[in-house]
């Protein structure tokens, strides 16, 4: 059974469940016309998107071609002058993250020709801790549009499973443009809209006077996929401070 198979068998699974497949997309919190378009084929999911269905089941999926942070084991690891006389780094204390461009980041697979290295992080970091499914994320070389907060070419760690942009206005997160699909790093507010049966994101930088506000429909912009507009929240960011401010534990 290929990968697909197995996951409309799951879907099926628990619509049966459910009752029905309205009462699913309750349930996992995703417009029913989602759950329709990927019995009928019309959508194919991402491994970020079918978490909720996996979490509902209780059940786990793994895709080796699935670029995730990795455990890490030095070997003969170069040493800056002020450590030569102190232990080696223990393995066991460090992440390695992938790390891609800004407009190259989003969910679930990351191409091989869009990793540009491999970034390690501190584990024990408390803006860290516990967290698994993390990308680091280069802002590109004219990014400007969160200076003062970000500036060109800063690191940013993303956690791909906080996309949560209801209950928290103005954290900084990795976005998706609805054009292309590329990444980019804004502040993000969210507002229901109930009787249009939508939300309206807003996508907004630090630096306004030079980027207005990006005012989007998750129905209209996204096709009601949440995973299509937000892949995950900024934690903690390196920032170049020879010349600026550095921001270290992204806390909105």
């Amino acid at each position: 059974m290929d990968i697909y198979a197995e996951f409309l068998a799951l879907l099926d699974k628990a619509i049966e469940k459910c009752g029905n497949a309205k009462k699913l997309a309750e349930a996992l919190d995703v417009h029913p016309n989602l759950i329709t378009r990927w019995k009928k084929g019309e959508r194919v999911p991402t491994i970020t998107s079918i978490q909720p269905l996996l979490d509902f089941l209780g059940v786990g999926f793994s895709d080796p071609t699935v670029t995730q942070s990795k455990e890490v084991c030095f070997v003969d690891a170069r040493i800056a002058p002020a450590g030569d006389t102190l232990p080696p780094p223990p393995d066991e204390d460090y992440l390695a993250v992938p790390l891609v461009e800004e407009v190259g980041a989003g969910p679930g697979i990351i191409p091989q020709n869009e990793l540009i290295s491999w970034f390690l992080v501190w584990r024990h970091q408390r803006a860290i801790q516990h967290k698994r499914d993390l990308i680091a994320v280069m802002l590109g070389k004219h990014s400007t549009s969160m200076v003062p907060t970000l500036k060109p070419q800063d690191i940013v760690l993303v956690d791909r499973q906080d996309k949560d942009v209801m209950n928290f206005k103005g954290r900084i997160m990795l976005v998706l443009d609805p054009a292309d699909g590329s990444g980019k790093i804004k502040r993000v507010a969210a507002e229901n809209q109930p009787k249009k049966r939508d939300y309206r994101i807003t996508y907004y930088s630090d630096n306004a006077a030079e980027n207005p506000p990006e005012v989007y429909s998750l129905m209209e912009d996204f096709e009601g996929d949440w995973n299509k507009s937000i892949v995950g929240r900024v934690v903690w960011a390196w920032s170049d401070v020879r010349g600026g401010i550095f921001w270290g534990n992204m806390k909105r």
